[in-house]
């Protein structure tokens, strides 16, 4: 299943040359740091989808996700991997993080 968190901006792991890629190394160093960290979170845990706000536009479910009870992510917030981005009905509330600024 294809899914996105919703309210958060995770770096990229694309190619820099890819539509959509990481836009710099630095970026795509730090999505692979966040994809371990999300695996290794949600890693034997009873995965639940507390809240489906349906489809974005690239066919993705866009959810609120806990692992054990436990807000996936806020967690990955927490631990400095993903980054808040709030929508309010599928727009951008604020400018898409710049992960390659950190």
């Amino acid at each position: 299943m294809k899914f996105r968190l919703a309210n958060i901006d995770a770096p990229e792991t694309g190619s820099l040359k890819q539509r959509g890629g990481a836009k710099c190394e630095a970026e795509r160093e730090i999505g692979y740091e966040a994809k371990a960290f999300l695996v290794e979170f949600t890693r034997g845990k009873e995965i639940k989808i507390v809240r489906d706000y349906g489809e974005d536009r690239y066919d993705r479910l866009v959810v609120d996700l806990t692992a054990n009870d436990v807000d996936v992510a806020k967690a990955g917030i927490d631990a400095g991997q993903l980054l808040a981005w709030p929508h309010k009905k599928g727009r951008a509330l604020a400018p898409k993080p710049d992960w390659c600024a950190r």
